[in-house]
Formats: C-alpha cells, sequence, structure tokens
C-alpha cells in the first residue's frame, strides 16, 4: 500500500510540476501589448530615474547613418541628461498621463502631461514611427 501511495505521489508531483511550467512559459512568452502611448510613459520614466541608456532604446535610430550612430547616441545622451535635470529642477516627477492622438500608416501622434512634485504641468506631444512591429520615438 506504501508503495502505491509513493507512486502516485511522484505521478501528481511531476505533473502539478510540469503544470507550473507551462503556466510560467506562457507567462512569459506573452508581452504585454505595446502601444504608443506605453513607450511614451516608458521612456518618461526612464528618463525620471536617470536612466539614460534605457531612454535612447526607445528612439528611432534607423534613419542614421552607421558613421554618425555614435554621435547621434552622445546627443541624445546629452538630451536626456538635460531633460533628467529639468525633471529635477521641478521637484521631480508626479505623474504622466498619455492619450493617443493619432494613428495612421505605423506613424503615431501622443499627447503627454506631466505633472511635477513642485505643483506644474507641462503638456507635450511625440510622434512615433512603427519599426519591425516596435513603436520608436521619431527623432524629426
Amino acid at each position: 500500500m506504501s508503495r502505491f501511495v509513493v507512486a502516485v505521489s511522484r505521478k501528481w508531483c511531476v505533473f502539478l510540476g510540469a503544470l507550473l511550467a507551462v503556466a510560467l512559459l506562457t507567462a512569459c512568452g506573452s508581452p504585454a501589448l505595446e502601444t504608443p502611448e506605453s513607450v511614451v510613459r516608458s521612456y518618461i520614466k526612464a528618463v525620471a530615474e536617470n536612466r539614460a541608456e534605457d531612454a535612447i532604446k526607445y528612439y528611432s535610430l534607423k534613419d542614421i547613418k552607421e558613421s554618425d550612430l555614435t554621435a547621434a547616441k552622445g546627443k541624445l545622451m546629452m538630451i536626456v541628461g538635460k531633460q533628467y535635470s529639468e525633471i529635477q529642477r521641478k521637484g521631480g516627477l508626479d505623474s504622466v498621463s498619455t492619450s493617443l492622438v493619432s494613428e495612421k500608416d505605423n506613424i503615431a501622434t501622443v499627447k503627454l502631461e506631466l505633472k511635477f512634485k513642485n505643483g506644474k504641468t507641462e503638456s507635450n506631444t511625440m510622434k512615433l514611427a512603427k519599426e519591425d512591429g516596435k513603436w520608436k520615438i521619431r527623432l524629426k
């Protein structure tokens, strides 16, 4: 009788382990839907947290010549640094809200509103382009 219980327990453990592995792989394998708005929010969050390397990954660099890529990334690092300093000068970022203004032919315009901890609010728009299935902030 005890061999039977051990055999059944092992089978259940293997079954539950396999079920857990499938559940984890399914959860990890399906990324959240990327929208133009989510890209803008992620970019702003990276800037506000002074993660310049992460922030510049949201920019479209496909039209930059290979020979100019290093200089372009350097300029973007400076821009992100200035944006971070500006956010800090205003007491830090309190919240970000975004809304899609338009989306047509893999080009999107997103309106964003930044609320700072000093009580000030700023609004702006950003243009994005879809490249290889991912939304990127346009430089032009």
